[in-house]
């Protein structure tokens, strides 16, 4: 699978990205919601799932992010990644709380490939 991570803290995005990999993903990581979103444009039907932490400096959150990603690839499924239980109602994207761990990703994987 092509996973686009998009987490603000380098030290949880480095270690979120080599978890994914480790589960044998093709993983791109974005430090931001612009940065992803300009990422998303360039090749969004390259990425097969976005997991994207909630809240992120600037304008551009994860459900902003998502929001706007969405306008062009409907169909987008989304792991959100927070520290929070804060999730919209949405049928194609599942809520995992950090920290966690490669069995708890493991498993948020399948059950978004499963919608």
């Amino acid at each position: 699978m092509k996973i686009l991570c998009v987490e603000d803290d380098p030290l949880v995005r480095e270690v979120t990205v080599d978890l994914l990999a480790a589960l044998g993903h093709d993983v791109f990581a974005a430090s931001g919601g612009e940065e992803a979103l300009m990422r998303l444009r360039e090749r969004g039907a390259a990425y097969d799932l976005l997991v994207t932490d909630i809240h992120m400096p600037g304008d551009l959150g994860g459900f902003s992010l998502v929001a706007m990603a969405r306008a062009n690839m409907p169909d987008l499924r989304v792991i959100y990644f927070s520290g929070t239980d804060q999730m919209p109602d949405d049928d194609k994207a599942v809520l995992l709380r950090k920290p966690c761990s490669l069995g708890m990703f493991e498993e948020a994987i399948e059950r978004i490939a499963a919608r």
